[in-house]
């Protein structure tokens, strides 16, 4: 972030483990590497555009014919419309833009290796539940199997079991199928996967915006960025007024003619006559007022993203708050218990499917809120740029 910008004053921060499992990734990251490049591109035009416009140029001339002439001459054009100092204008804002471009990059690479660790760790538990769930459905097809032997169901009840336990089959196989998606978006954005994958904490930091909210998201790096490219254009136009000026050159001579000395200097000034270079500041003009007019759009589109981003991710951690308080329910325990009764003759085999079902979607949407708390939560963070502050790392140890 930048020096001065607004901050979110977080209430958690991110453990330590993960902080430094995510400094190894982002220190040799291809995207971290090509952002540093960017930046580094934007520092050398702005070193190119301060150096002078013009170089001098000399000429040395000897001719022998009836008589013996030689001279030597040192020219200078002047660069009156002061262009160096528009163009070096032009470059600031531009690495102005790249400084943010960058810092943003950085931002997203984090919140995206975030979010493929969170997709992992969701996708595994489904995954795991769906393990549990086969396994319950298989045990449940083969007591239903003995007990149609026995005569204590009927071939309605039977069948049941056995479609519960076919159904139970395809949701694993894709329970299965999704955890290796995730495995390979993970191992696509990290590029080499961890030995041990970092936790990630069932909380999150609190909600919250500055009271001050069109002060702090026109300091996010989105909105510098697109700032510093409405003031490059601005720049562009005084740049365009420049290359109108009539640059004159200046030449000394100095030389022999046989035994005679000779002096002179000459004054050349292009005359702009044919080509005025007006139409090119007039394009620049209107491409100023054209980033002005989508700078304002922009503004309110990145304020409707914020304040969408935080009410969602608040609602969310409302969910998990509540989950965590009445949701959370031994699922081993209830499962035990309905077994019993079930195997008792206690219950019937549709009621025991029933709740047999409910117990296990019941964990399963535990872990899927879990997922989606995670998810808004490190969109929250990128958006509002805070994710590095979460994380605590620097702009050194990115």
């Amino acid at each position: 972030m930048a020096t001065g910008q607004k901050k979110i004053k977080l209430d958690n921060m991110a453990p330590a483990s993960l902080t430094r499992a995510l400094q190894t990734v982002i220190a040799k990251h291809p995207r971290k590497r090509a952002a540093e490049a960017g930046l580094e591109a934007s520092r050398a035009s702005m070193r190119a555009a301060d150096n002078a416009l013009y170089n001098p140029e000399l000429e040395i001339d000897s001719e022998d014919a009836s008589s013996k002439t030689s001279y030597i001459q040192l020219s200078q054009t002047i660069d009156m419309g002061d262009r160096r100092g528009s163009r070096t204008s032009v470059a600031q804002s531009r690495l102005l833009k790249a400084t943010a471009d960058y810092d943003l990059a950085l931002q997203e690479l984090t919140h995206d290796l975030l979010i493929s660790i969170a997709e992992k760790r969701t996708q595994d538990k489904l995954a795991s539940l769906a393990g549990r769930g086969l396994q319950l459905m298989q045990e449940f097809a083969d007591v239903a199997e003995l007990r149609y032997r026995a005569g204590d169901l009927n071939q309605v009840e039977l069948d049941l079991a056995r479609l519960a336990y076919t159904e139970a089959l395809m949701t694993h196989a894709q329970a299965l199928s999704d955890a290796a998606a995730a495995k390979e978006a993970l191992r696509a954005i990290f590029i080499r996967l961890p030995d041990k994958l970092p936790a990630l904490p069932d909380e999150l930091p609190y909600a919250r915006l500055p009271a001050d909210s069109d002060g702090f998201i026109r300091a996010l790096p989105t909105m510098r960025a697109l700032e510093a490219t409405v003031s490059a254009k601005r720049h562009t136009v005084e740049l365009r007024k420049s290359e109108r000026s009539w640059d004159p050159t200046i030449a000394l001579r100095g030389g022999k003619e046989d035994s005679d000395s000779l002096i002179g200097a000459t004054l050349t000034i292009p005359l702009n006559i044919r080509n005025t270079f007006r139409a090119e500041v007039e394009e620049a003009q209107q491409e100023l007022i054209s980033s002005e007019q989508l700078a304002q759009q922009m503004f309110q589109d990145q304020r409707a993203r914020v304040l969408a981003t935080t009410e969602r991710y608040h609602l969310l951690q409302q969910a998990w708050s509540n989950w965590k308080k009445t949701g959370r329910v031994s699922v081993n325990r209830q499962l035990n218990l309905i077994k019993k009764l079930w195997r008792a003759g206690d219950m019937s085999t549709t009621e025991y499917l029933v709740q047999l079902k409910q117990a296990l979607d019941t964990q399963s949407a535990g872990y899927e809120l879990r997922g989606r708390v995670w998810s808004a939560g490190f969109d929250w963070l990128l958006v509002t740029a805070s994710i590095n502050d979460w994380l605590q790392l620097t702009a050194e140890e990115n």
